[in-house]
């Protein structure tokens, strides 16, 4: 099984690209049953990437307070590259 990797001191909380994808699956089971989703898994994939932009937007915040340093990515970007 193959790791993702990472330069984060917690690597070791990381998930295997197997254990991603059977979250993912997981997530979006709950969502067609619970939320009443009509989406096929290729139309959320083609969807924004929503935990990278709330990411974004809490970081733009904590710049605003000085608690951060300027960002290196293009805003509008999310980290699929969007």
């Amino acid at each position: 099984m193959q790791e993702i990797t990472t330069t984060d001191p917690s690597a070791a909380q990381q998930l295997t690209t197997d254990q991603l994808a059977e979250r993912v699956a997981a997530i979006r089971e709950t969502l067609r049953e619970r939320m009443g989703c009509p989406l096929t898994d290729e139309e959320l994939d083609q969807g924004p990437d929503v935990l990278a932009n709330l990411y974004a937007l809490a970081a733009e915040k904590m710049r605003a307070q000085g608690q951060l340093p300027p960002p290196e990515w293009v805003r509008g970007h999310s980290a699929r590259g969007r």
